[in-house]
Parts: structure tokens; sequence; C-alpha cells
């Protein structure tokens, strides 16, 4: 499968908000949100203000990518999942339909691709964990949503209709050809 061009703007947006810093060999999982934000550097500069009230390492979209946070960085992504998760914000909204996912697949396209790149660095596997895997510890890929369920919370994102399994099939892909 051809790569997408998934590098990072070299523009690095750092967050206000983190958690201190953490060995590598602590991440556990990577765990998937949705920007409620139509652009990655509309979140990713959101995330430089005092008013975001979060963080996560890396924004995407169908055509860029921005770093706001280093590996070993603790994001305010998730709580339950901060300390043992490489958070990814995605553009959208945790209310779109699959049919408005799926017309975003560069987005979810260029998500799996860092997904499969930091699980190789994390030795992740790329498979999904639920709210019962995120209880037992068990490495793998998961969302904001089966964090809450895991570990208490409200977030849902990025939402019912967002295609796991297609974000699977290309972080597989990727994977396998690292």
């Amino acid at each position: 499968m051809q790569p997408i061009n998934a590098a990072c703007d070299r523009t690095y947006y750092k967050a206000v908000h983190h958690g201190g810093t953490r060995a590598l060999s602590d991440i556990l999982w990577i765990v998937l949100h949705d920007e409620e934000s139509p652009t990655a550097r509309s979140a990713a500069a959101y995330f430089q203000t005092q008013a975001s009230g979060g963080s996560a390492h890396l924004c995407v979209d169908d055509n860029e990518c921005y770093r706001c946070l280093a590996n070993e960085d603790i994001p305010w992504g998730a709580p339950g999942a901060n300390t043992n998760g490489f958070h990814i914000e995605q553009a959208g909204f945790a209310k779109w339909s699959a049919v408005i996912w799926k017309s975003h697949v560069n987005t979810i396209r260029r998500a799996a691709y860092k997904a499969a790149l930091h699980g190789k660095q994390f030795e992740i596997p790329m498979v999904f964990q639920d709210a019962a895997g995120l209880e037992k510890r068990r490495k793998g890929i998961t969302t904001h949503r089966e964090v809450s369920k895991a570990f208490g919370g409200t977030h849902t994102d990025p939402g019912p209709f967002y295609p796991v399994s297609m974000f699977m099939w290309f972080a597989r892909r990727y994977s396998a050809q690292m």
C-alpha cells in the first residue's frame, strides 16, 4: 500500500497542558480522538492556550500533521490513559456520520500511519482494545470512548460512527510495511 505523505509539519505547537514525563516503556495504548475542530492546525493552536484544558501528541487532518507534545510527555487527553497512552487527535467531530468520516479518508489514513509508526516504536500491536482490554492493560489501539467506559468519564470521541474497522485495516497494512 502506498504510504501517505504523513510527515508532521516542522512547526511545533507545544501544548500548554501536560502531566510531566514518563518512560516510553510506560506506553501501552494509542488513543484516538476527534478534535471537535475542522483542521489539525486549529486544534494544535488551541492546545497552546490555557483555555484548552487538554493536550495530545499529534493533531492530524486530510493534509497536515502537527506535533504538540514529545513522546515522553504525559498528555491531558483521556483520564485513565494519559500516562500509558500516545494520543492522536483527528480533525473532525464526534457527531459525524460514517459517511462523513469516510469522506475524510486521508485523515484516517494519516492517523493510521502515525499509529503504525509509533506502534512499532512502542511495541504496540495493531489490535483494537475495548474497555475490557484496557482494564486488563492489554496493549493496542483504542478510542477515548473506550477509555471513558473503562476508567470513567463522559467523552465519547471519536463518536459512535467513527470507522474503527477502516482505521485498523490501514494501521495493520502500514505496520506490515515497516
